[in-house]
């Protein structure tokens, strides 16, 4: 078992390097630290509440770039290594398709963090220039965006595997992590719904789609659960992750 998940942390630590060396995420990164410059201007319009200004959009964006980076390296890196062939030779090895695909998710974990942190110490560089003093909840905060990226990253790696097409799984994980927001409101839909018939779509919806306000610190800061987010986010990512890998195994390489 041992060698098992080592195996796979080598594979997460070789994509980690080339996801690093990508262009879109030294972009990710660079348009990251600009845009929390460009943040100071909405704090300079709401003078009055500058830092829950400055907090607020900057958290919220580097959530956004966070999980763009992610999902897009979800929905190609796998893919393109079907294309290119570097798959045949990994899979050459002794190297089973669960662990090739832990790998390739654990590596986008890995580069999602390292881009999110260095958005988050551009962020807590121009807080602290306006006074902010630390407060550990907006590490909970950042750890809450985190999971969703993370969520979002499991979808665009099932979905690849799914469609064979990059714009189609982009497209439906957006989607779904879109309607993870609002997944309170359409279990209000069904429990208020009067046709079983127009219901049970929005059931079956409600199961696919990812509670991302679970992981919404920012908006109820005094209700964290660390091990609930932890036991659903590790749950969701490792059920679509196992579907995933139900695809890999039928795919003829």
């Amino acid at each position: 078992m041992t060698n098992w998940f080592g195996t796979a942390w080598i594979l997460a630590i070789n994509s980690w390097q080339e996801n690093l060396r990508s262009r879109f995420y030294q972009l990710s990164a660079v348009f990251g630290i600009v845009f929390v410059y460009i943040s100071l201007l909405l704090g300079v319009m709401a003078a009055d509440q500058e830092l829950r200004v400055l907090l607020d959009f900057g958290l919220a964006l580097i959530e956004l770039l966070g999980m763009a980076g992610g999902v897009y390296g979800a929905t190609t890196v796998i893919l393109r290594e079907m294309e290119t062939k570097p798959i045949y030779l990994i899979l050459a090895r002794p190297v089973t398709r669960g662990q090739y695909l832990l790998g390739r998710f654990s590596g986008l974990a890995l580069s999602v963090a390292a881009s999110m942190a260095l958005m988050a110490a551009a962020h807590l560089t121009v807080l602290f220039a306006k006074g902010w003093s630390w407060d550990w909840l907006y590490a909970a905060a950042l750890i809450g965006s985190y999971f969703k990226a993370l969520t979002a990253v499991s979808l665009g790696v099932f979905f690849a595997l799914f469609s064979s097409s990059s714009l189609t799984a982009l497209a439906i994980t957006v989607i779904l992590w879109t309607l993870g927001h609002f997944l309170p409101e359409l279990r209000y839909m069904i429990r208020w719904g009067s046709h079983s018939w127009t219901i049970a779509p929005l059931q079956v919806l409600s199961y696919v789609v990812p509670d991302l306000q679970l992981f919404n610190a920012r908006d109820r800061l005094a209700d964290v659960r660390p091990l609930v987010w932890l036991g659903y986010g590790f749950a969701y990512c490792g059920a679509w992750l196992g579907l995933g890998r139900l695809l890999l195994r039928d795919k003829e390489f």
